[in-house]
């Protein structure tokens, strides 16, 4: 999970538009007024086409993905079609979360928090800062942030990073090659990529990352670019436990 920012409403969510929708959806709770393309085209964007708890990939066509409401639509509907309270979520986060009142029990929004200030990483797991008690163990534990399938396909990716490093460590005497192998590494790990918290992690505390950026800073092959996208993972990485 990783800070993103909602950005400005779609052009269709116009204040009696909110309106008309919200009364339709109180007169008859079945009425999905939030499925709407602009309205799921927006959420997308603003996560990068992610799931914005467990940053699995989505799709804009794709019935996987749902507009998720933070606070629940039974229990508030007066905000079903607010866009302060609508998310992109994968269908397993949004069955997990289901109707939890998260005004009297809060988990992390990652568009009003960031969510390194609640969560930590070790050995592909999530661990919470503050205890059993607190928001983050609550967020881990209502959304099963450490479900085991999601756990092994966060794996599957940062090993990835892992075995390019490898790589990249062992042709240190090619220092294009190294140069251009980091700057594909780091790309993968930015923010618009699937379990980006975990993949940024992964490379800044793999052992080799620091010997080879110093490489490159000692051949004045370190540019801008790199500067900026390694700023990006230290922004996003969640801390170790």
């Amino acid at each position: 999970m990783i800070k993103l920012e909602k950005g400005e409403k779609p052009p269709y969510l116009k204040e009696e538009k909110v309106k008309e929708l919200t009364e339709k959806f109180k007169l008859n709770p079945k009425y999905t007024v939030w499925k709407h393309t602009e309205i799921i085209e927006y959420l997308l964007k603003s996560s990068n086409f992610k799931c914005a708890y467990c940053e699995c990939q989505l799709q804009l066509e794709d019935s996987y993905m749902e507009v998720e409401h933070f606070k629940c639509k039974s229990l508030y509907p007066e905000s079903v079609i607010d866009w302060d309270n609508l998310l992109p979520s994968c269908k397993r986060c949004n069955n997990k979360k289901s109707s939890l009142n998260v005004v009297t029990t809060p988990i992390i929004n990652p568009y009003e928090e960031d969510p390194k200030l609640y969560l930590s990483i070790e050995n592909y797991y999530l661990y919470a800062k503050g205890g059993e008690d607190s928001k983050g163990q609550r967020t881990i534990d209502y959304l099963d942030l450490n479900d085991e399938r999601l756990v092994l396909a966060i794996f599957n990716v940062c090993k990835n990073i892992n075995r390019d490093m490898i790589k990249l460590a062992r042709n240190i005497d090619d220092i294009i090659l190294v140069r251009n192998g980091m700057s594909t590494t780091l790309q993968l790990c930015q923010p618009d990529k699937a379990f980006s918290a975990f993949l940024s992690f992964t490379l800044l505390h793999n052992q080799d990352t620091e010997i080879i950026k110093q490489l490159l800073i000692d051949n004045n092959l370190w540019d801008d670019d790199l500067s900026e996208m390694y700023k990006t993972c230290k922004k996003i990485a969640l801390d170790p436990r």
